[in-house]
């Protein structure tokens, strides 16, 4: 069965001269996938000097822009990240509700290393679910998927700063890529013999300029007879420098803001390149590479790349100079196996599907198929606690006020070790996915459950229950009976659904009672 919504998505995101284009860029691609699988797709940045939302609207996305606000006394009163910002966090917080509030999104995705749990938590009541895309792992965040793309020996960076119940796609098989890169994969050829076409390209606003520089390196007369594709971004403010350079090499060529990077790639035979997303865009299509790193967050994972021998890593940007560059070539040109072995190992560690990935987890969730059951555990406790103080598990319970803590897991021990009492955790590829619950009372079962947040509204409760009732009966004989508020239309929708029979007159006001003889229970099996 096909579970398609058209669903609203919006992402709040920037570019600048000082926070670059990768952002963005990364964002378009995966706005570009949703609006591929249906959803309605608009932008939220705020105008900085070096913004692309002039790009954001030539893709023919709606954009809503943000006031730039960076007076010159509100600067001084900002620090770290919030200087990227622009404004305080909590007034881009007032910024971005004024937007949504007439908008109701089912997705909100942000992609900004100056926003955290507190402007996620403000945000809440405006949106169906969160998404946010990192790779500091330095905050907490209030959000129900995170995604950091990047390669970390380390997967749990974030273990102390999420919710247990929040969806971690970790590492680059979830990179973010066009579809033509996977496609490009399939024809590309590396030449372990020698080096001819050589790829050059440090990001879209290179603010170093370190595409200059290695403009100037390949003067050297080993490197002379090399085609070179040069490319830069629209915001790039060197490009008169890069423009001199491409003109004195009549084996360069200039190519600005272009379409066909992928393509652009496969001809390469080797690349000089910045730690950002570009480093999946090479390692997907098998193209070796000379990195440096321009930004602070991209040293220890492109350390961790060059350590484990798919990828050179020459040093940060004030690390290296036109002669380290020469010599990271020339000795390339020395080694033709180890790009060889370079190009195998990045194609198997980044097959380029990661969109596809998050597209479909976001607009249709997992493959029913793919779900399985099992018996919760003490090591489930604080999972559960999250889950039922969601506010919309509140808002259905009969009881509708906070859990503590305290009081969550003494009921839970008790839970465990009840033996009329069966915990079940249902899961997908992506993480626990549900729970349900099975309490006995008499001669017959009681049945409570609930879907996690970030898959609802995807039409996965039917196959949630159905998959516990199954398990469930293979261990049990008993009748399933099921309490529900008349206000709770979408369960009420679902136990109808498994063939749940409902019983007249109701035992009390506002409640409806629903039951499954055990008949009926084998029947789904």
């Amino acid at each position: 069965m096909i579970r398609k919504q058209n669903l609203v998505i919006v992402f709040r995101t920037d570019a600048s001269q000082q926070i670059g284009s990768g952002h963005v860029m990364r964002c378009l691609t995966l706005a570009e996938a949703l609006r591929e699988a249906g959803g309605t797709i608009a932008f939220i940045t705020r105008n900085h000097l070096g913004n692309l939302n002039d790009y954001i609207k030539s893709k023919e996305f709606n954009i809503h822009s943000l006031p730039d606000r960076n007076e010159s006394n509100l600067s001084e009163s900002l620090s770290g990240y919030e200087k990227w910002l622009g404004v305080q966090q909590s007034q881009d917080a007032k910024d971005t509700i004024q937007v949504l509030s007439e908008i109701d999104p089912d997705w909100l995705i942000v992609d900004h290393y100056a926003l955290d749990n507190n402007w996620e938590g403000e945000l809440r009541p405006y949106t169906k679910k969160i998404m946010v895309i990192d790779d500091l792992a330095n905050r907490c965040h209030d959000c129900d998927v995170l995604l950091d793309q990047n390669y970390f020996h380390n997967q749990d960076r974030y273990s102390q700063l999420l919710s247990p119940s929040t969806i971690q796609l970790l590492g680059p098989q979830y990179a973010l890529l066009r579809k033509c890169f996977a496609e490009k994969r399939k024809s590309f050829i590396h030449n372990s013999n020698e080096i001819n076409r050589v790829f050059i390209f440090f990001g879209g606003t290179d603010p170093d300029n370190l595409t200059t520089m290695a403009l100037k390196a390949m003067t050297h007369p080993n490197l002379q007879n090399m085609s070179l594709d040069v490319v830069i971004g629209s915001a790039n403010l060197h490009q008169e420098s890069v423009r001199e350079q491409v003109q004195e090499n009549p084996s360069a060529k200039l190519h600005i803001q272009v379409e066909n990077i992928a393509e652009l790639m496969v001809k390469a035979d080797i690349a000089f390149g910045a730690g950002g997303t570009t480093t999946w865009e090479r390692m997907v299509v098998g193209l070796p590479s000379i990195v440096v790193t321009i930004a602070e967050n991209q040293i220890t994972f492109i350390k961790n790349l060059d350590q484990a021998g798919y990828l050179n890593w020459i040093g940060n940007t004030d690390q290296v100079n036109v002669q380290s560059i020469q010599r990271a070539l020339l000795d390339a040109i020395q080694n033709p196996q180890l790009l060889l072995e370079q190009s195998k190992k990045s194609q198997e560690l980044v097959e380029g599907l990661g969109n596809q990935l998050i597209t479909k987890l976001l607009t249709v969730g997992p493959e029913i198929e793919t779900l399985t059951v099992r018996r919760a555990d003490s090591s489930d406790c604080l999972l559960y606690w999250h889950w039922v103080n969601d506010p919309v598990v509140r808002e259905s319970s009969f009881n509708q006020e906070h859990i503590k803590w305290e009081d969550h897991q003494s009921w839970f021990d008790q839970q465990l070790n009840n033996f009329g009492s069966i915990l079940f955790v249902v899961e997908c590829s992506f993480g626990p996915l549900g729970q349900v619950r099975f309490n006995r009372s008499g001669s017959h079962y009681t049945i409570n459950y609930s879907v996690a947040r970030q898959f609802r509204r995807l039409g996965l409760s039917k196959a949630v229950l159905s998959k516990a009732i199954d398990y469930f009966r293979q261990e049990q004989l008993f009748i399933l009976i099921s309490y529900v508020k008349k206000t709770n239309v979408a369960s009420i929708k679902v136990f109808e659904q498994l063939s749940f029979h409902e019983i007249f007159p109701p035992l009390e006001e506002g409640v409806r009672c629903f039951r499954l003889p055990f008949s009926q229970i084998v029947q789904h099996g």
